[in-house]
């Protein structure tokens, strides 16, 4: 059968109802537009996928502005302007200057839910050498230390708010020692993990979901009841919940549809089939993913069954049913573009109108690492 190559910009549609902020190819953080897909850079410009993310908020007010007042400073910290280039490549950095045992820089954030599991984190790098510094506040007295030399980090950590006001804090409490670091752009956002980030100025910032589809066009070939993706994915550094990796419905997910997604809770994939609004399958493969790496999830179907593979195992649901084929949407990455955000990154997708064989899927799945 003839094949022809897509690039994966020619079907991709983003929607995305608020700007977003991603590495671009110089290595600079930028604002991109509305409904602009979020493809992201490392700090050397190398590519590293297209970010798919959930709504996020930060918490934290002025969160680039630390001369504001709502950041509140133990006697002797001293804020400053830097004169240093920002990660987004701005002159706003500033300087902080640390006097040494546990005084540091806070902000207090009303409202969080007792128990919620937040992340909080700053862009910072030393003045000089190598300077130890501690994120504190979100629990209370807090043991959070990183280590910063003279390269911009985004550091931070998440835990469990012990009560609905807290102070995330950046001081030296552990060692003790003075300091003088340079940061920038503070967040508190609701999850176990950071998200990109969210400048906030008198209000706190709001991101919208990444909604991802891929248009079928006549490289697709639903209508046969088979085909083969692989999706090329580095998964989050934590996760909460379900989130999507793959749906394809017809005119709505009550009616024809097949979902692949991953219960954290459970650590297993979960696939879902559905053919005029009655379900064939529900059901859990007992696949567990590791959060912060880079793998590659083969979803295979036909007449016979549904197939997944990952790490060079194959994971089969029942068969003996008729596929539908009817697929006319192709969503990646969420749940009907309003939950299960893969909060990740979608480095490629590959797609064959058949049902490769179990040798093909192993052999595709294997070797994630690379």
């Amino acid at each position: 059968m003839g094949m022809r190559y897509a690039p994966l910009e020619s079907c991709l549609r983003v929607t995305r109802a608020s700007p977003k902020i991603v590495r671009g190819s110089d290595g600079i953080l930028a604002e991109i537009g509305v409904d602009v897909p979020g493809h992201d850079h490392d700090a050397l410009g190398r590519a590293k996928g297209l970010l798919i993310e959930g709504a996020a908020s930060n918490l934290l007010r002025y969160s680039a502005d630390f001369a504001n007042p709502l950041w509140e400073k133990d006697a002797g910290v001293v804020v400053a302007t830097s004169g240093v280039a920002a990660p987004d490549g701005s002159m706003n950095a500033t300087r902080l200057d640390l006097p040494g045992g546990t005084a540091g820089l806070y902000q207090r954030v009303d409202d969080l839910v007792m128990g919620g599991i937040y992340s909080f984190g700053v862009w910072a790098r030393a003045v000089s050498g190598t300077t130890e510094i501690t994120l504190g506040g979100v629990n209370g007295a807090s043991n959070h230390a990183v280590n910063l030399d003279e390269s911009w980090q985004r550091v931070g950590f998440a835990e469990a708010a012990s009560g609905t006001s807290r102070y995330p804090k950046i001081s030296t409490a552990i060692s003790g020692n003075p300091a003088s670091i340079l940061i920038w752009n503070a967040q508190l956002e609701a999850g176990p993990v950071l998200t990109s980030d969210l400048i906030s100025n008198g209000i706190p910032a709001a991101r919208a979901m990444d909604d991802v589809m891929l248009d079928p066009g006549d490289w697709f070939r639903g209508a046969t009841g088979r085909g083969t993706f692989v999706f090329d994915l580095d998964l989050p550094a934590a996760w909460d919940g379900i989130w999507r990796i793959v749906q394809m419905h017809s005119g709505n997910l009550n009616d024809d549809h097949l979902d692949l997604g991953y219960d954290s809770a459970a650590d297993q994939l979960r696939i879902s089939l559905r053919k005029a609004g009655v379900p064939i399958i529900t059901q859990s493969l007992y696949g567990g993913l590791a959060t912060g790496t880079h793998t590659r999830i083969v979803l295979a179907w036909a007449d016979d069954g549904v197939a997944v593979a990952k790490d060079g195992a194959v994971l089969k649901s029942p068969g003996g049913f008729a596929m539908p084929r009817s697929f006319n949407t192709i969503r990646i990455g969420s749940y009907a573009g309003q939950s299960g955000a893969l909060n990740g990154y979608l480095r490629g997708v590959a797609y064959w109108p058949e049902r490769l064989g179990d040798d093909r899927l192993i052999a595709l799945s294997a070797n994630s690492g690379n």
